[in-house]
């Protein structure tokens, strides 16, 4: 390769790495309808335009994609309104245009969206390269049918819409009007909708159908369970948040953090002490302890609306309701904020698969079973709502966009999936399959920096496959990887580790089934869940309280360890990094712990911080299980990145000490340990190979002409970092030669900010840093 060559496909790198965020988005007179959006529920100031009102339209296009864009308008005379660019979020930038005041009763608008010679037009129906006015979107002045579902606060009152097809008359009755029927709203197509004067953010109403039967609004933001489940008018504009622009890391970036905000707070807490069940506001104070474990996202048990003030969420009694007992949509805002601000992404499990067993306020709706079939599908929870219903399809979609859009949420885990998309399991499996995938489709295109994770226990390819082949997951639960780290862990206490199986399934299970695909874990929530008959794995080690011992914190570190160092994305449940005995659902999880075992806390946020910054510990790096003794329970595997270092994690979960145990070595160059899980540092009982420098020798183990002799301490993982040889620093693979492969590991150091970037020795990451590439590549290995 010459050097002219390489400076050319340097040039070519550098530019992908400066891209817009949307690997295609660039001014090449082609626009990217992937990236072009606009939903009226979400995207219209007012919210609800009202007699001819101006209002502003805003859209998303992929940032750096679309060089102008304008509204072409119709009132009875078409008209254009310029837009430009207000915002930019993750990989969009956003749009808007105002739309002037009008005399007419509608107006139907497209946008025209432009790059250099290519436009193109968005319309109710999506876009196309030719104009549609037939399916333009349209604002309504006079029956305000363009009003988003639910109640939505509006100058001077609030617009009511809710959907009732087999009804015949519906009035909204509350504080507002003192609960009389002076306010009926009126019947447009399947929906009842109607503005009524002086009803105000916080007033508390409900709908009366057929002068006979009163219900909740389920798109209602707040209910009042104390209060007979009266809905609540909540103003979604009210929040000023703080953290206007965050986008989450890219999922083989995460580590997640399972958080049920219930008894996330307030046990010996020093913090200090809070209501029980903790709340919101709660979990906002206390964001610094998550960021300082060095966690980049959390991944929150349920929290909409459910019966009781106490439980893990999988009984929500409407998708919209922020639940009740845990404060205010305001404050469920407030603490997204301020996670947000500690750099931590919010992942909400969803549970569209049942609903409540009691407080059911979707059943008999409207004097008619609309929401369910008759009879209703059942699950081994509850009845599942009728997925085959628009309205009811259309309800969870809605909701899904509105905790994407109004919370700014950055993802979701979707609880129990098979029962809403296996035929054997449900009878609606086809409408579950188009419901997962149109949200899925949805998140493509409004939403493509945030994450979706199924829960789910087949391992297939099927479920991370793009919606026209598959559900269109981002991840899924990675059932053989938990099976096999807890039968090791557990098996080991009678030599029975099986640790092939555990070297079998680090790597994943092929392609869909392996790195960002799959969701790795040693113990989430049902696995501690008393409910279920589980309790924590330090509890089912050692029986007896305070659950502690050398076997019960060695085991679970190593089982813990295995997640975070795997390919995939890890994930640990709240407590685990204090060796949290109790469950997670009934009590709250004793923050005195995190003083009793700080040493257990260091190991944990040691790790974590490992596993956020090292290339090569991403969920997409290659792994390599190369060593295995399943007579002795010890297994080695190397994680490692062409141009971003290598990794080798030495495992013993056996209770004996290997004493001068030899393991190869895959590279040349210097080694050094840096993590010993049994260390006194991280509250062990200590021995063991010490932190620091190695002496790796000429002796052939394995698969590698060279090794090293260690001393594993029992139920322990010793994690040794590879540093290149310092006058090779252009053997940026690290494979102890010079080739033109080192120039991709280069331009991939270059991309990705790995030390073996700094080929100059300034600290910094540079295109300076090219040059010196060559120079050192020139020089060779002294």
């Amino acid at each position: 390769m010459t050097g002219r060559s390489m400076i050319a496909l340097a040039g070519a790198a550098l530019g992908t790495a400066v891209l817009a965020p949307h690997a295609h988005a660039q001014f090449d007179n082609n626009v990217q309808w992937q990236g072009v959006s606009h939903l009226t529920d979400h995207d219209l100031a007012p919210r609800v335009p009202m007699n001819g009102e101006s209002f502003a339209v805003e859209f998303q296009t992929f940032r750096g994609d679309v060089s102008s864009a304008r509204v072409r308008y119709d009132d009875g005379s078409v008209g254009f309104a310029d837009a430009s660019i207000v915002a930019s979020r993750g990989p969009y930038d956003i749009w808007e245009a105002t739309i002037p005041a009008t005399s007419s009763n509608l107006v139907s608008y497209v946008l025209e969206i432009t790059d250099g010679t290519d436009t193109d037009y968005y319309s109710a129906s999506g876009m196309s390269d030719t104009l549609v006015t037939s399916s333009s979107f349209e604002i309504d002045f006079v029956t305000l049918d363009h009003a988003p579902v639910g109640a939505t606060v509006v100058s001077g009152g609030t617009v009511f819409k809710v959907w009732s097809p087999a009804s015949s008359t519906c009035y909204v009755r509350g504080e507002f009007n003192s609960w009389s029927t002076s306010d009926q709203l009126t019947k447009v197509g399947d929906h009842f909708v109607g503005f009524v004067p002086g009803a105000a953010s916080q007033d508390m109403y409900k709908y009366f159908f057929d002068n006979a039967h009163w219900h909740s609004d389920p798109r209602a933001a707040r209910l009042n369970p104390s209060d007979n489940y009266n809905a609540i008018v909540v103003d979604q504009d009210f929040y000023p948040w703080q953290s206007s622009g965050f986008s989450p890391r890219p999922l083989e970036e995460l580590v997640i953090y399972q958080l049920h905000v219930g008894t996330f707070a307030g046990r010996n807490d020093p913090f200090g002490s809070t209501p029980n069940p903790s709340r919101y506001v709660d979990v906002a104070a206390r964001a610094q302890h998550l960021a300082d474990l060095g966690v980049n996202a959390v991944m929150l048990n349920p929290i909409h609306e459910f019966p009781g003030d106490f439980s893990g969420g999988y009984m929500s009694v409407t998708p919209f309701a922020i639940e009740s007992k845990l404060g205010s949509p305001y404050t469920f805002k407030s603490m997204v904020d301020a996670l947000h601000q500690a750099g931590i992404a919010v992942i909400l499990d969803i549970v569209p698969n049942h609903a409540s067993i009691s407080d059911n306020i979707l059943w008999d709706f409207g004097g008619s079973q609309q929401y369910f079939d008759t009879p209703p599908v059942d699950t081994p929870w509850g009845a599942q709502c009728d997925l085959d219903e628009p309205g009811v399809f259309d309800m969870y979609l809605d909701s899904w966009e509105t905790m994407l859009t109004e919370y700014r949420l950055d993802g979701f885990r979707m609880d129990a999936v098979m029962y809403m998309t296996d035929s054997n399991l449900t009878p609606q499996w086809s409408s579950g399959q188009a419901l997962v995938r149109a949200l899925h489709d949805r998140m493509a295109n409004r939403h493509a920096d945030k994450h979706s994770i199924a829960e789910i226990y087949i391992d297939s390819a099927w479920v991370t496959n793009p919606t026209s082949s598959g559900l269109g997951f981002d991840a899924q639960y990675h059932n053989e990887f938990k099976e096999a780290v807890r039968s090791a862990v557990f098996g080991a206490a009678f030599n029975n580790a099986n640790m092939q199986r555990v070297a079998n399934v680090l790597d994943g299970q092929g392609f869909g089934v392996s790195g960002q695909s799959v969701f790795n874990y040693f113990e989430l929530h049902d696995d501690a869940w008393p409910l279920n008959g589980h309790e924590r794995a330090v509890t089912q080690i050692d029986t007896t309280f305070p659950n502690d011992d050398d076997f019960a914190r060695g085991r679970t570190v190593v089982g813990n360890a295995l997640t975070l160092l795997s390919r995939g994305v890890p994930a640990i449940l709240q407590g685990t990094e204090w060796l949290e005995n109790d469950g997670w659902e009934a009590n709250k999880i004793d923050w005195a712990h995190k003083t009793q075992y700080a040493g257990v806390v260091d190991f944990y946020s040691d790790l974590i911080e490992l596993r956020t910054t090292e290339p090569a510990l991403y969920a997409n790096s290659p792994l390599w299980a190369y060593h295995v003794n399943e007579g002795l329970d010890v297994m080695a595997f190397e994680r490692y990145i062409d141009g971003g270092g290598s990794f080798v994690a030495v495992v013993n979960l056996s209770n004996s000490t290997r004493s001068n145990y030899r393991i190869g070595i895959p590279r040349d160059g210097d080694w050094e340990v840096i993590i010993n899980s049994s260390d006194t540092q991280y509250d062990g009982p200590g021995g063991g190979t010490p932190a620091g420098p190695v002496t790796i020798e000429g002796v052939a183990s394995g698969p590698h002409p060279r090794s090293v002799s260690l001393d594993l301490p029992p139920r322990s993982i010793l994690l040794l970092q590879h540093e290149p040889t310092p006058d090779c620093v252009a053997d940026t693979n690290g494979d102890g030669a010079l080739t033109p492969a080192d120039f991709n590991g280069w331009i991939l150091a270059y991309n990705t900010g790995a030390p073996a970037c700094d080929q100059n020795g300034d600290g910094q990451c540079t295109p300076a840093d090219f040059n010196s590439w060559i120079l050192n590549f020139n020089n060779g290995c002294q």
